[in-house]
């Protein structure tokens, strides 16, 4: 019997191309809804173990749109088609399908709020597009979408209404928990829960982010999100905050708490955090054998914080150990401007030597409180350190 199937299955895949019909001819018969849940298992899949590149990504959605807009226009009188096409352009895939169904008069089959809001969402007006997504009940939609307007109006909500938003991202997380439609509500919530100031939260909601999400190809970006939170607004870094940060990073798995510890301390540097980059580099214990090349970036980030400690000399011996070949062009760049401060503090002259060679009488920077004029050598000092904090934050 199967080997009767396998040999008609055979003759079948000879026999179309004589008759006709190519793969591509059979995948444009297929209906809208069933390319797009295609489309929402690869990026379901990228969330949640990494495996989809956002490059692949991009490719797939530009074939659907492609696929989308060549579609008979009676396929759109069913209701799951339209809801596909508006899935899909709130996902970020082209908006031309659904400005085509506005024009062509299609009928929208009660979904015109749904189908205009996207579009407008789509064409970043987003005051239409809250306007007319708020008039469409979450919960009465199917649960295939209602998940992702939830999310949109999170998102056009959270900067006048940080409350309202923080409930609409928790509704998203509901309604389609393990798509990435929670990796996205879950990244954002938590946050946001900092920026309003909800620590507790903040720290409950990355920890259940780097657990359920650790592997998604998003996770780089909230390792970045989560050390500026910790090191650069209004976390107060002493020792109890810092204790529940280890307990949470402890428990993951290596590879994402190695890469949470070097945004710490990368994050750290920016900040002149001395205390942070050190924690970081105890926390991610680096083994440096089996990741040389993320043990080298955190021996750069620890010695150039030592650079500005009393260990200064400690720090400058490390730099000179630091393999270049094991560092990406932002950490090599880092690593020559650690060098000239290094350089402009050893030559730095003593404040006494300082006030000698100045032509008015020492007491003027002493009792008017004002600084010793700087040399030259200073200047290009803060001008290395100026330009790590380029490099860091992603300047040109």
């Amino acid at each position: 019997m199967r080997g009767r199937l396998l040999r008609s299955v055979a003759l079948t895949a000879i026999l179309l191309p004589l008759m006709g019909f190519s793969a591509q001819a059979m995948a444009a018969q297929r209906q809208p809804y069933e390319l797009v849940r295609e489309l929402q298992n690869v990026q379901n899949s990228s969330a949640t173990d990494g495996q989809t590149s956002r490059i692949e990504q991009r490719k797939r959605m530009a074939e659907l749109a492609e696929a989308l807009n060549s579609v008979d226009t009676a396929v759109w009188s069913q209701e799951r088609n339209l809801r596909a096409a508006v899935i899909y352009v709130l996902s970020g895939g082209d908006p031309t399908i659904l400005r085509r169904l506005i024009e062509t008069k299609v009928d929208l089959a009660g979904l015109d709020r749904l189908v205009r809001g996207a579009l407008a969402y789509s064409d970043r007006a987003d005051k239409e597009a809250l306007e007319l997504l708020s008039g469409v009940d979450v919960e009465g939609l199917d649960r295939t979408i209602g998940g992702h307007v939830a999310l949109v109006r999170a998102v056009l909500t959270v900067s006048e209404d940080q409350s309202k938003a923080f409930a609409l991202f928790d509704r998203a997380r509901v309604i389609a928990p393990g798509t990435i439609v929670e990796e996205s509500a879950l990244r954002r919530q938590a946050i946001l829960a900092a920026r309003m100031n909800e620590l507790a939260i903040f720290e409950v909601l990355s920890s259940q982010y780097f657990r359920r999400f650790g592997n998604s190809i998003f996770a780089r970006t909230f390792e970045r999100q989560f050390a500026a939170e910790v090191v650069g607004r209004g976390y107060p870094v002493n020792e109890q905050r810092l204790s529940v940060i280890e307990e949470m990073l402890r428990d993951l798995p290596d590879e994402v708490r190695t890469h949470t510890c070097l945004a710490l301390a990368e994050e750290g540097i920016v900040r002149a955090n001395v205390e942070i980059v050190r924690f970081a580099a105890r926390l991610a214990a680096i083994d440096a054998q089996t990741h040389p090349m993320f043990a080298t970036r955190m021996r750069l980030f620890e010695a150039s914080a030592l650079l500005v400690t009393d260990q200064h000399d400690e720090g400058a011996r490390a730099l000179w150990s630091i393999d270049r070949s094991k560092l990406g062009v932002r950490e090599e760049a880092l690593l020559n401007a650690a060098f000239a401060v290094a350089r402009a503090i050893a030559k730095s002259p003593t404040v006494a030597q300082a006030q000698a060679a100045q032509p008015q009488p020492a007491s003027d920077a002493a009792d008017n409180g004002q600084p010793v004029e700087e040399l030259p050598i200073v200047g290009n000092a803060e001008a290395a350190m100026a330009r790590a904090d380029e490099l860091l934050n992603g300047t040109p």
